[in-house]
């Protein structure tokens, strides 16, 4: 017997798998394939992403193996169009991950391997899940080679084709567009300057060609649209690079890695069924533009882990995996919608492009400023309670920012005491009276006085915070109430 069962290890699964497991929980992350992914596939990971990361102890990994120039040459056809370089922007105290990264998932799954094993888990791979068994106690799942798993809950981390959703018989709705596709491959090329950053080609009769560097490495993952009938191999890459670049000198070779992309956009209404529940790609698959899927599905993992965890130690009553879904579908439509519209985009006509220049060029610069400042908020939530009329920067339902913070003489910041499974509770100036085991509570004083410290004035700032005033941040981040009656925190708790 489990306590949760986990099919697929993506870094969906792998979040999940590391979030449960220094909780306490034990819990079985098992993956059909024979051996760990080798290619890059998803590329970007989002600083909300990274912070979830931080608070799983790997984001200082991730930065050290990837790329923050996120560096971008245009082309229309043959023509250089314009570089857009803006540079990584520095660390604030309220973001201290201000920049995307550009990192092979393949690499960032070696990462949440190394990290889940440094918890005592593994990932059983070419043990893939058969069929499984659902009831009102529990689930009970068959695995290649007949071994049968009895486990509390399962969670389908198995992508988009996902046996979990199809044998639920979950509808996953939306459009598939058989005639869009696109090769994304690992290869070699020479004679592409790797210190210019993604290359990005478009064609008059709107075919595109991305050619991204594969940090640490003498490889680059390229993307390019298939016509009808065309092969997913090294010569279609060459033919693309020849004809869509007009340049003869670039020659790829060395393929690592080889896949081909179809237009899915698709989702369910549900990510609840009874004691099964899903996650990343098995709830919902786009278009790669916009880099949405790899942090979407960390973000679903990172929202699901410690609600499960608190349902499977009865410390919460289970409808609160109700609220998983609740949160986390609207902000997967709105991904959708979001990655729609890029993939939709029309190739200008040659006789505007010299001032396409100066007007897309701003657009992708402003896209790319939005992207650094991607973190989705659940305002409307059912978990989200704003109970004061005093204005801060942040209201309940925000990403709890961070602050530079001293406590016990110690200079540190707010994210280093968020880390953990734990709620965490501060109180401005005065005791909340919080003794919830569940909850790390501090109060919040000016310099020169005793608890935690705001060292700049940034607490005060940001959350608008006045004597008496209570922000109760969630275990995995979000702020879940701010109030400034005193039995607030308690009463929000004793809901859970």
């Amino acid at each position: 017997m489990t306590d949760v069962l986990i099919v697929g290890a993506g870094p969906t699964g792998l979040t999940l798998a590391c979030d449960l497991t220094r909780r306490g929980i034990a819990c079985r992350i098992v993956e059909q394939a024979a051996a760990p992914a080798a290619g890059s596939r998803g590329f970007t990971l989002k600083p909300r992403s990274l912070e979830a990361l931080d608070d799983l102890g790997v984001a200082d990994r991730i930065l050290a193996a990837g790329d923050v120039r996120g560096w971008l040459r245009f082309h229309l056809g043959a023509d250089r169009l314009f570089d857009l370089r803006l540079p990584p922007a520095a660390a604030a105290p309220s973001r201290p991950y201000p920049n995307t990264v550009g990192l092979p998932q393949w690499r960032t799954e070696s990462i949440l391997r190394d990290r889940l094993a440094e918890l005592g888990g593994k990932v059983e791979f070419g043990r893939g899940l058969t069929g499984f068994d659902a009831g009102d106690e529990g689930v009970t799942a068959t695995l290649e080679g007949g071994e049968r798993v009895r486990a509390r809950y399962l969670v389908a981390a198995d992508g988009g084709r996902s046996l979990v959703r199809r044998t639920l018989g979950l509808p996953f709705t939306g459009s598939t567009a058989e005639d869009m596709r696109a090769l994304i491959a690992d290869v070699r090329i020479d004679g592409l300057d790797r210190d210019s950053g993604t290359h990005l080609w478009v064609t008059a009769d709107g075919h595109m060609l991305a050619a991204r560097p594969i940090p640490h490495a003498d490889t680059w993952q390229v993307v390019t649209s298939l016509e009808p009938g065309q092969e997913g191999d090294l010569d279609t890459v060459r033919r693309a690079l020849a004809g869509r670049t007009g340049r003869a000198d670039l020659q790829a070779s060395d393929p690592a890695w080889l896949s081909i992309w179809r237009y899915n956009l698709r989702m369910v209404e549900h990510y609840r069924v009874g004691r099964v529940l899903l996650a990343g790609d098995a709830a919902h698959v786009h278009s790669p533009f916009g880099g949405h899927g790899m942090n979407t599905g960390i973000q679903d993992a990172y929202n699901l882990g410690w609600k499960l965890a608190l349902v499977v130690q009865g410390a919460a009553r289970a409808e609160l995996l109700d609220t998983y879904e609740a949160e986390r579908l609207p902000v997967a439509r709105e991904i959708l919608a979001d990655s729609d519209r890029l993939m939709k985009g029309r190739v200008p006509p040659r006789a505007i492009r010299p001032v396409l220049r100066l007007i897309l060029k701003s657009v992708m610069a402003r896209r790319q400023r939005r992207t650094r400042n991607d973190h989705p908020v659940y305002r409307t939530g059912p978990l989200t309670r704003h109970l004061t009329g005093r204005r801060g920067r942040v209201r309940a339902g925000d990403v709890a920012p961070d602050a530079p913070v001293m406590l016990d003489g110690r200079q540190t910041r707010l994210f280093e005491l968020l880390r953990g499974p734990h709620f965490t509770a501060l109180t401005f100036g005065a005791d909340a009276g919080l003794t919830d085991p569940r909850v790390r509570a501090y109060t919040v004083v000016r310099q020169g006085q005793a608890g935690l410290v705001d060292t700049t004035g940034h607490l005060h700032r940001m959350y608008g915070g006045r004597k008496g005033t209570t922000v109760l941040i969630r275990p995995d981040g979000y702020i879940g109430l701010m109030a400034d009656t005193p039995a607030e925190p308690a009463d929000y708790l004793k809901r859970l």
